[in-house]
């Protein structure tokens, strides 16, 4: 049914951003129409509250699916899709409207365990005789640099 090597095999989950909702579609509404597509395994409808208690909309929510395919048929059938007289936005969720709170920081390559970059016995050898060079330097400039000397104490005593 799906072609070998595609994400669907992939268990990871994938997160939409639904937009531009009206403010009189419910969040029960919204699910029933996202269930359509697959497997929610997540969803976070948004509001505001106000000091009083009142829950408005914000006016879109995060829906996690269960496969690429799933959010993928999503995207396609719903964005832009006329829901109420508006006109829904959906696409892959970001780091930057995602409410989750976990932050996703991008790891250079170069600190990622396991990179290609190998570098030869005497190429280590010779960086790690710079850095004890370098570490030696600051260690005789901060000596002078550092130094504690005890104030003189000019306050009055009655």
């Amino acid at each position: 049914m799906s072609e070998p090597n595609t994400t669907e095999t992939n268990p990871a989950h994938v997160k939409l951003w639904v937009g531009n909702l009206p403010n009189k579609l419910t969040e029960y509404q919204l699910l029933k129409i996202l269930d359509k597509f697959g497997t929610v395994s997540q969803y976070d409808f948004l509001y505001h509250i106000s000091d009083t208690g009142r829950r408005t909309p914000r006016g879109y929510a995060f829906v996690t699916f269960s496969t690429y395919s799933s959010a993928e048929k999503a995207m396609d059938s719903l964005n832009k899709t006329n829901v109420l007289g508006r006109e829904l936005l959906v696409r892959l969720a970001n780091p930057k409207t995602d409410p989750s709170g976990f932050a996703r920081k991008v790891i250079p390559a170069a600190l990622k365990a396991g990179s290609k970059q190998t570098m030869s016995e005497t190429e280590k050898t010779r960086k790690i005789r710079e850095l004890e060079e370098k570490l030696k330097r600051m260690e005789k400039s901060s000596k002078s640099e550092f130094k504690i000397s005890s104030m003189p104490n000019h306050s009055k005593t009655k």
